[in-house]
């Protein structure tokens, strides 16, 4: 991985910090993509003090704004010429319903919208760097969808079920991944996603319920440099080189829900995300 130049979004905390931890320990150049200046400039301080790479930067983005977005695909085209490695890490989980600032359910805003704008907008770097590889983590939690409801991705017919909405933005990950892989077939893209385990993480403490339940769940949990290990073995490995249109846990190959395979539900779900992020 020496001088791969590797992005690592929500990398100030959990899963991505312990991936951009072990990617700079490896000796790649990391991108820390984080929402809080602050808690980014913490990891990175920290990543840099253990690893002594210096090799590190601290991107700024905030995936419930495809303004942001945006604004950041244009930044890293300015500074930097190539992209080995692209980790869509970020999520987040909203108790009460919300909707970003384009008027999307913040859910599926953020878990899957800000996956689908970043990538497609760094696939032109993606494929003049080939190979190059896109991981995309996904959740277990896809297995609890029983029916897809992407006439209703707003939740403006159904009550709103922050768990459900998880689950389905999950779903619509690893949907996201197989399509993409079949399109990018040809260009040396490789494009796979994941279960990282059940984790002791931050993710959905933007409310106060999640803050109280979340401590509970961390007694059974796995370390993020656990949860971690999937997403830099298909970053780095030599064994997932040419591999794509894979779902895996603990480094194997996986059939996750069968409705992930559905292929009109695949492109609908494309058509849908390029409507709604205008690209």
């Amino acid at each position: 991985m020496k001088n791969k130049i590797v992005i690592v979004t929500g990398a100030n905390a959990g899963i991505g910090k312990a991936t951009a931890f072990k990617l700079a320990e490896m000796r790649a150049h990391v991108v820390l993509v984080c929402r809080n200046k602050r808690r980014g400039e913490k990891a990175l301080q920290e990543i840099l003090e253990k690893t002594n790479n210096r090799n590190l930067d601290l991107m700024l983005c905030d995936f419930a704004s495809l303004n942001s977005i945006n604004d950041f695909v244009s930044e890293f085209k300015n500074k930097y010429e190539k992209l080995d490695v692209l980790i869509n890490n970020h999520g987040a989980v909203f108790l009460l319903k919300s909707k970003t600032e384009y008027g999307v359910e913040s859910t599926f805003g953020v878990n899957h919208l800000g996956y689908f704008s970043l990538t497609l907008q760094l696939l032109d770097i993606l494929k003049a760097s080939a190979p190059s590889r896109i991981i995309n983590v996904a959740s277990s939690s896809n297995y609890k969808v029983k029916k897809l409801e992407l006439d209703d991705y707003n939740c403006d017919r159904r009550n709103y079920v922050f768990i459900r909405a998880y689950q389905e933005s999950k779903l619509y990950n690893i949907m996201f991944s197989f399509l993409l892989a079949e399109k990018l077939q040809g260009t040396n893209v490789s494009v796979n996603c994941l279960h990282p385990g059940y984790v002791k993480t931050h993710i959905g403490l933007n409310n106060f319920l999640l803050k109280l339940i979340t401590p509970l769940a961390k007694y059974r949990g796995l370390t993020p440099e656990e949860g971690a290990k999937t997403s830099i073995y298909l970053a780095s490995s030599p064994e997932t080189k040419g591999i794509s249109g894979k779902y895996y846990h603990k480094m194997k190959e996986r059939d996750p829900n069968k409705l992930a395979f559905d292929k009109d539900a695949q492109q609908k779900l494309w058509d849908l995300s390029l409507k709604l992020t205008n690209l």
